[in-house]
């Protein structure tokens, strides 16, 4: 979540940086020149920053909910999410062949002659679970399915930013008092 943050804050910067040429040009030139589509274009890279800031937590707070590392809030949209068979039976089916890519993945984390070695239930358990972790966490396919399914909204209106916000905070809510309560990401950000 911090790199989504850290990029709106350089987006917001930029949109600083055109106000402040605005500000020194107009200062320094006549009435005739119109610079108003410099100020455009810092209120069209503030929407765009804002957007671009919204597909990015609720991407990356699906995928934490999804791996665990985050509650999955009370009546959210994220269960309602839909991904595709297609991608859903590609991870079941490297799943299935668990013998395969357990291997693959145990030569490639500990080597190829890792396996060549004899060893006792007890020595292969650590580079086994250690692999199956690897597998679970390997959410790249969930993470194209949701930037797919999010790609075609736009964050710029309040209730379209509930919306999305409501799959991984609120539980059904649209009360802004309690979006900024909910989830520390709406309320940190000052825009100008």
């Amino acid at each position: 979540m911090q790199s989504a943050l850290d990029q709106f804050r350089i987006s917001i910067q930029r949109v600083r940086d055109l106000i402040a040429l605005h500000t020194s040009v107009k200062a320094q030139a006549t009435a005739a020149l119109d610079l108003s589509d410099i100020l455009r274009a810092a209120l069209v890279l503030t929407v765009s920053a804002l957007d671009y800031y919204i597909h990015e937590v609720v991407t990356l707070g699906m995928l934490e909910i999804h791996r665990g590392q985050r509650a999955e809030p009370a009546s959210s949209a994220f269960s309602r999410f839909q991904v595709s068979l297609g991608s859903a039976r590609e991870d079941r089916r490297i799943a299935i062949d668990i013998a395969s890519w357990i291997e693959t993945d145990i030569q490639q984390v500990y080597g190829a002659n890792f396996l060549q070695q004899s060893y006792t239930i007890y020595g292969l358990i650590p580079a086994i679970s250690n692999s199956i972790l690897n597998r679970l966490n390997n959410t790249s396919w969930l993470e194209d399915e949701i930037r797919k399914g999010l790609s075609y909204k736009s964050f710029q209106q309040p209730d379209k930013i509930a919306d999305a916000i409501n799959f991984v905070a609120l539980g059904g809510s649209r009360d802004w008092g309690k979006a900024s309560q909910a989830s520390h990401f709406v309320n940190k950000v000052r825009i100008v």
